[in-house]
């Protein structure tokens, strides 16, 4: 929960923050919506006019699909680059340590969870999002992070991600290992690709130190999970 009157007074009314995401208030007074509407309403004006694309970015090496995209030969522009790309004139004015107040507005309870933070660690919910709602490949591994609030400590989210994971698996650990094992290699280079694209159309580096700050969280995410899966097998 946050403490401090300034931070009281850019929350405001709670009530507008109904909408599941995410919202950063700044301390000049701007306050930018990432709810899952606004990305959806932006994703497809993009969507149906690729022009609005600047032709330097479309032309771009590394904003080519990934190698194990499956719809590599197919798709126009990648997906998972939507959530950041249709926001990027306006995180692209903020560095990595600009401190935010962020607003995470739960899709299935409707709880807030506030908290004093850095852009980079706020936007880690912009990463996760394009990593599994909108990367093909990401994409099957949503169901092993439902309930997973992106600003909860990374052994918060190692234990969210467990439990779906067992459930899923019907406590098979063999098999739970080898999905843990196939999505750490999947997340892992899908992230790494989503930052280098980001180091060719990104002027700071608030978006390029979320995914990298992604790719360590999923790191630790595994390490945790074995460990997890560790005791079990010990237990």
């Amino acid at each position: 929960m946050w403490k401090g009157s300034a931070t009281d007074m850019r929350i405001g009314n709670l009530s507008d923050f109904a909408e599941p995401g995410l919202y950063l208030l700044f301390p000049d007074g701007t306050r930018l919506d990432l709810t899952r509407k606004e990305i959806e309403t932006r994703v497809r004006v993009i969507l149906d006019d690729p022009e609005k694309i600047p032709p330097h970015v479309r032309a771009a090496a590394d904003y080519e699909a990934c190698a194990i995209c499956p719809e590599r030969n197919k798709a126009e522009i990648c997906h998972a680059i939507m959530p950041t790309l249709c926001f990027l004139d306006e995180l692209d004015r903020y560095m990595s340590y600009d401190v935010v107040t962020a607003v995470f507005c739960d899709p299935e309870s409707g709880a807030l969870r506030i908290r004093e933070t850095t852009m980079q660690e706020a936007l880690q919910y912009v990463s996760i999002l394009s990593l599994i709602d909108y990367c093909e490949v990401g994409r099957s591994y949503a169901p092993y992070f439902e309930g997973v609030d992106p600003l909860m400590p990374p052994p918060s989210i190692a234990r969210a991600v467990f439990q779906n994971m067992y459930l899923a698996c019907r406590g098979d650990m063999t098999r739970l290992q080898r999905i843990l094992s196939t999505m750490q290699d999947e997340l892992l280079h899908t992230a790494e690709c989503q930052a280098r694209r980001l180091r060719v159309i990104s002027q700071r580096d608030a978006l390029i130190n979320a995914f990298v700050n992604t790719q360590m969280m999923t790191e630790l995410m595994v390490l945790e999970v074995r460990k997890m899966v560790e005791e079990m097998g010990n237990g």
